[in-house]
Formats: structure tokens, sequence, C-alpha cells
């Protein structure tokens, strides 16, 4: 009866030894990790704590362009919390970054699709569609304004044309208008990131598992759906991450086609902190502004952080 329990628990041990070695390992994997990206995030936190120190600091003072500025506390804050601009400033970035995100990642997926397909002259396009993503900020906000101008831009040229619209509309002298001339102009300069991006993702991804669900008679639909999907759900969190933040903050595109207007309609929270730092000249004021939208994008990223850390598991 001993000989038969004592058969029985050492497999049981082995199981137990095993798994506190594999813990050993994982956890002298994290730890090399850490020790290797540690010099990095020595660099990230002096190049990105103190821009966001001193902005912070900025935000207690009353201050004006070349002035030293005096101490206010929650001044900024308080007179921010009453300002009616800011309620329209906070839904518009908020609009601007969910919307061109969301159509991004739509148009980027669907592109990268496409271009992972053997088609006809697949490298050649798969070099055009960088073109948009490589232009300079002012380039695409000036080609934005040329485009969707009212008497000249080949938007209304097009809608005239092709007996859509008798009367062209002013793009950008409407508010709503305005904003989707703005979201159109941050999608076509940004969805080819997340293209080339997804395209790196689906080079990883293992033919075979795709020619086991061809011969099991899965569909085109269903093996994106089941292969394609989960295997770039890290791409896809990283991706978000990084452009969440650039088009919360993207203030070139704005800036240049519609300067916030009209009336406000279209200021972003970067647009507006810096009209109000140096058009105002109220730097102080300015930094509160530009730090009203870091509590959300915080919460936003280490939700996604927490998802990829999660999968990695």
């Amino acid at each position: 009866m001993s000989r038969h329990l004592a058969a029985h628990s050492m497999p049981r041990e082995g199981h137990r030894g095993i798994r506190a070695r594999l813990t050993g390992l994982h956890f002298q994997r994290t730890a090399l990790g850490i020790l290797l990206a540690l010099p990095l995030l020595v660099v990230l936190l002096g190049l990105l704590g103190f821009p966001i120190g001193l902005g912070v600091y900025t935000s207690l003072l009353r201050k004006e362009v070349g002035s030293p500025g005096r101490f206010i506390g929650l001044g900024n804050f308080i007179e921010l919390a009453q300002d009616p601009v800011i309620p329209k400033v906070l839904a518009n970035t908020a609009l601007y970054a969910f919307a061109g995100v969301a159509i991004k990642t739509v148009i980027g997926f669907v592109a990268a699709v496409i271009l992972n397909e053997q088609i006809v002259a697949r490298n050649l396009f798969r070099g055009w569609i960088l073109m948009p993503w490589v232009l300079p900020g002012i380039v695409v906000g000036l080609t934005g304004r040329w485009m969707f101008d009212q008497t000249g831009g080949v938007v209304n040229f097009l809608l005239v044309q092709l007996h859509l619209m008798a009367i062209p509309p002013s793009w950008l002298g409407e508010g709503s208008l305005a904003r989707v001339a703005l979201i159109a102009t941050n999608v076509w300069h940004g969805f080819p990131f997340f293209a080339i991006t997804l395209l790196a993702g689906m080079q990883t991804i293992p033919v075979d598992l795709y020619e086991a669900a061809e011969m099991d008679g899965a569909s085109i639909f269903q093996r994106l759906r089941f292969i394609t999907v989960p295997w770039l759900r890290p791409v896809f969190t990283i991706v978000l991450i990084i452009s969440a933040i650039a088009t919360a903050n993207d203030f070139t595109t704005v800036w240049t086609m519609t300067r916030g207007g009209p009336s406000n309609a279209t200021h972003l929270a970067a647009t507006y902190a810096f009209e109000r730092g140096f058009y105002a000249n109220r730097m102080g004021y300015g930094s509160a502004v530009a730090l009203v939208t870091t509590p959300f994008l915080i919460v936003f990223i280490a939700f996604l952080a927490t998802r990829v850390w999660r999968d990695d598991q």
C-alpha cells in the first residue's frame, strides 16, 4: 500500500519541480528583459519626463512669454473648468481621435490583406501606399486645405461633375463639415502606417494554418476572423496606442487647415493650447489646456498595455 502511494506521489513531486523550474525561468527571462530595456527606459524618461514635468510646473504659474511667471497653484485649472470652450475642445479631440483611429484601422487592415495577396505589381503598390504617410504634416494640411476648398478643391469638383451636388459646400467654413474634412485628411495621411505594420505582422503567420483551414472548408472571411485577426492582436494593440496618441495630438493638420475654426468648432486640445499660450500670451493657461487630455490617454494606454501583457503570458 505504501509502495503504491509512493509511486503516485513521485510524479506529483516531479510536476511540482518542473513547475518551479518553469516559474524560475520565467522570472529570469522577465528580469533579463527589464535589465536590457533599462537604458532605453532611462532615455525615454529623460526625453519624455522632463517636458511633461516642465509642462505641469508651467501650468501652475501665471506666465507670459518672456516673464518668469508667478505661482498661482491650481488657478489655471479652476479657470479651465469654467472655460466654455473646453467642453467643445474635449468633444472634438475625442471625436477626431476615435473616428480617425477607427477608420484608419479598417482601411489599413483591408489594404494589408490585399497587399498580402499575390496581385500584379504588388511590390509597386506596397511602395506607393507609403506616400501619404511620409509627407510632412504641413504638406498634408495644405493638401487637405486645397482638396476641400469651396471653389477650387478637387472634392467639390468631383461632387459637381458627378451631379451629386449643385452648389459646392463650404467644407472648411461650417463646423460639422470642417470636422469631416479634418478626419478624412487625417485618415488619408495615417492609414498607410496601419497597412504596412499589419502587413509586416501578416508575414509572420505560418502558411500551414491557412492551408489547413482551407482544406477544412473555411472561407476567406473565416480565415481572417479565426487566424489573421487573433494572430495580429498584439500588433493591433501597438498601432492603436501609437495612432491614438498621434491623432489626439495632431496639431499641424488641424492648425494648417482650420486653425480651430470656424468659431472654435474644430479646436483640439493641442491647437487650443497653442492659441491660448502664444496668441493670447498665456503660457500657464496654455500648459493647463495641453494637460487636459493626458489622464484620458494614460487610462487608454494602460488598458491596451494590460491586454498586451495578458496575451503575452
